[in-house]
């Protein structure tokens, strides 16, 4: 390297230096014990920290202990044979012992025992998000109706803490003198992409009532997949004629009922539409490579025939033998798909319980599952009418996918979670393992038929695509997948029939 490289090389490596210390958010670099190996010139008015101050403290020491593990187990949990970016938000302690707000993205460096940390002060944001957690009643559910998240406001109105309502339905809060036919009608909206508005008669922690006024709409991610519902409410308590709650509520039992049958009607054929466009997409694939094989035997025999090439008596049956296989596999690829969808099977008494046992028998004749622990919590007494074998495939194909998934991600210490209950009218079935979960921006994807990517491949093909027209078609229920913290949870809602 010669003297002019070396002096170029002197000045890019400023103008880099000078590049970070100006930037807006606090960039450093920890060891695996957050200890500072360097900071730019943003950290400090974040921390308040002077730079020599910081390079001889730990990170972690600043963080509000509830944050501590989680942060350390995101440096801990690193895949160090490739490039690795995390995301957490967490809350510092300055110097003058105020609480600062911050979004820490975390990079592996080339030396994998240090990592580049990118911090920005989102105190302001929190501050907004925190007026609004205090003042307004609200609350978010997943698809399913449960409840993920309830602001402050609401607790405060309802007598009850967050943790206790997570996991609830929002129909669990409903007053004893509500009719479910509302809840439902709620639901039935919100699954047709609508808003719905009303008036509701709610029950307390303590037992005494409470009313809201209700608007509840759907959720959107980036991608216009809808993620879950929320709902906005007005305490109107005092507004309401006690004596007259009773004719109100008949009122809004009433309208539900007009709407809900047409709303039902609507939504299954919204369903079978797109079963049949999906369905379309599916034998098209299937068919794809069967008709190529056949178009080019043919082609084959014309070519040798115009150029009068003819080929002996055993390659002509040899070719017609090959077209007439590939024809019989587009007949049988038609048969399984219509057999599959016009389900001939009655729905019988089941004990969950039984079935899930007999699908991890039947996993284990084809995969090795010895070195699996199996966490079920079921309730062996509850009996209820479904499609045995159908129920079976999909809990086959669910648990085959986080099998495939703790080989592909080498997971030593292999757990699949199981836990049903009942809740209302639903019966609600979770799956849950520690596979390390899937990518947040291809989650969304995994029951569209031959749903792949080349980094990752759970989902692959079309066992979670079968298990979604089964649940929501078949079985009339829900089925949807999310990140937990180690891995994956599929969640199914199938209604309660006796």
């Amino acid at each position: 390297m010669t003297n002019q490289d070396i002096e170029k090389l002197k000045r890019n490596n400023l103008e880099l230096q000078e590049i970070i210390n100006n930037s807006w958010d606090g960039i450093g670099i920890i060891d695996e014990n957050t200890k500072f190996i360097y900071i730019n010139n943003a950290f400090m008015p974040i921390l308040g920290f002077s730079k020599e101050e910081l390079l001889s403290t730990n990170f972690s020491s600043l963080m509000e202990d509830k944050f501590k593990e989680s942060f350390l187990n995101l440096l801990k949990n690193t895949d160090k044979s490739k490039k690795y970016k995390a995301e957490i938000d967490l809350v510092c302690k300055r110097k003058d012992k105020k609480r600062v707000y911050l979004k820490i993205t975390i990079s592996t460096m080339l030396n994998n025992n240090l990592f580049v940390i990118n911090t920005k002060d989102i105190t302001s944001q929190i501050s907004d998000d925190e007026i609004l957690n205090d003042y307004v009643i609200s609350m978010h559910t997943d698809l399913h109706g449960h409840i993920t998240k309830a602001s402050s406001a609401f607790c405060k109105l309802s007598g009850y803490d967050e943790k206790e309502l997570v996991g609830k339905s929002f129909s669990s809060l409903a007053h004893r003198d509500s009719d479910l036919i509302i809840y439902k009608n709620i639901l039935s909206n919100l699954e047709n992409f609508q808003e719905w508005s009303g008036k509701l008669k709610k029950l307390k922690k303590d037992g005494s009532t409470f009313w809201i006024n209700l608007r509840a709409k759907p959720i959107y991610n980036k991608y216009g997949d809808v993620t879950g519902y929320t709902y906005l409410m007005f305490d109107i308590t005092e507004e309401i004629n006690l004596n007259d709650s009773s004719s109100l509520l008949k009122s809004e039992i009433s309208k539900a009922k007009d709407e809900i049958e047409q709303k039902d009607k609507l939504l299954l054929q919204k369903s079978k539409l797109a079963i049949m466009t999906e369905t379309l997409q599916m034998l098209s694939h299937e068919w794809r490579q069967p008709l190529n094989l056949i178009s080019i035997q043919a082609q084959k025999l014309e070519i040798n025939y115009s150029m009068n090439k003819n080929p002996s008596k055993k390659e002509t049956i040899s070719t017609l033998e090959t077209i007439h296989d590939e024809a019989i596999k587009l007949s049988n690829t038609i048969e399984s798909f219509q057999k599959f969808l016009q389900l001939k099977n009655q729905k019988e008494e089941i004990s969950f319980d039984k079935i899930l046992s007999q699908a991890i028998e039947k996993i284990g004749l084809e995969y090795d599952i010895k070195d699996i622990i199996f966490e079920k919590k079921t309730k062996k007494d509850l009996i209820f009418k479904s499609l045995k074998n159908e129920l079976i495939d999909v809990l086959i194909n669910i648990i085959k996918n986080s099998i495939e998934a703790f080989d592909r991600n080498k997971i030593t210490k292999k757990k699949i979670k199981i836990n049903q209950n009942q809740i209302d009218d639903k019966i609600i079935i979770e799956i849950s393992d520690n596979a390390k979960g899937i990518d947040e921006d291809i989650i969304h994807q995994v029951f569209e038929p031959y749903f792949s990517t080349k980094e990752q491949k759970h989902g692959v093909g079309l066992g979670l695509y079968m298990s979604k027209i089964i649940v929501n078609i078949h079985l009339n229920g829900i089925i949807t997948a999310k990140n937990n913290t180690d891995g994956t949870t599929i969640k199914i809602s199938l209604p309660y029939e006796k």
